[in-house]
């Protein structure tokens, strides 16, 4: 468990806390909850009432919403030093999707009746104003990608955003890291884990990427690039 002191370290590196007075990131350490999860366990499922927004520590948050056929299709991800669960702001509404945990996972949550001290804070207020906007416009990219274009172009996309740049000093190629499994990556991608295995079979075969399950190296951008921008 983290002591009042290394909670205000944490809170004080995150996103949202960042550059916050000590007297506000004093209060919010004192008040919040710590809460373990194992992997897939619910931080709060789509209807829940707005009780909490929550600090992710380590591990990983996903945020999910499910089609009547039971797919699941991945919204959101949330990472350590980062919040989900800020619409809780928002009076009146439910939660609009589940989060759940991605392997071991802790975080940091602040109660409603805590959040009349956070609002008081013009900083806050407009960090989370700039948070709720990059949420929205990340919803809307999400939203283009999987309803206009083709599984390959979504994987190049997915691909082109989270690749890492490879080392100018050394005669590597950018790469990956890639979800925990398949699944995960076919509930970002709006597809099933079997027609996702199939396109990655494909470009492996062609060369076009290469490497283990847990990284992706992509052996031609400028083809994969082709790829992700193509007509439908």
């Amino acid at each position: 468990m983290l002591d009042i002191p290394l909670r205000q370290i944490v809170l004080g590196r995150s996103d949202l806390f960042r550059g916050m007075s000590e007297s506000l990131i004093h209060y919010v350490a004192t008040h919040c909850v710590e809460r373990s999860l194992r992997d897939r366990d619910v931080l709060f499922l789509k209807q829940d009432t707005l009780e909490f927004l929550a600090l992710v520590v380590e591990g990983r948050i996903y945020s999910v919403i499910h089609g009547p056929d039971g797919r699941e299709q991945i919204v959101g991800s949330t990472e350590a030093g980062h919040v989900v669960g800020e619409s809780a702001l928002i009076e009146g509404h439910l939660r609009e999707a589940s989060a759940y945990a991605c392997g071991s996972t802790r975080v940091l949550l602040l109660g409603r009746r805590h959040f009349s001290v956070l609002c008081a804070e013009p900083l806050f207020l407009r960090r989370i104003l700039m948070l709720l906007m990059r949420r929205l416009l990340g919803v809307m990219e999400l939203l283009e990608m999987v309803c206009l274009y083709r599984l390959e172009s979504r994987l190049a996309r997915f691909l082109l955003t989270n690749m890492e740049d490879a080392d100018p000093t050394v005669t590597t190629l950018p790469s990956v890291p890639m979800p925990e499994n398949q699944g995960i990556l076919a509930a970002m991608l709006n597809t099933s884990r079997p027609k996702l295995n199939v396109q990655l079979q494909l470009w492996r075969r062609l060369g076009l990427i290469s490497g283990q399950r847990d990284r992706i190296v992509i052996n031609d951008i400028d083809h994969l690039r082709r790829k992700a921008y193509a007509l439908n």
